[in-house]
């Protein structure tokens, strides 16, 4: 995550990914685990991802995209 944009009644995550930067939303689907973002605040986005257990189950997992400072 590299920042975030904010509209009236709509807030918007910026993320970087082989230097290409993709806007997502509350709702949008990312990653490789089925994940779906549920909450994005100024330092993080919140994401629900479904992955398979030791047991071969398949469970919800919560996880978080935290904001990447500038290395400059």
């Amino acid at each position: 995550m590299v920042g975030t944009l904010q509209r009236p009644n709509m807030r918007y995550a910026l993320l970087r990914a082989d230097n290409v930067i993709y806007q997502i939303k509350v709702g949008n689907y990312i990653g490789q685990n089925f994940g779906i973002v549920t909450r994005i605040d100024e330092n993080e986005v919140a994401i629900k991802e479904v992955v398979q257990d030791a047991a071969g189950e398949w469970v919800e997992r919560a996880t978080t995209l935290q904001l990447q400072e500038s290395k400059r």
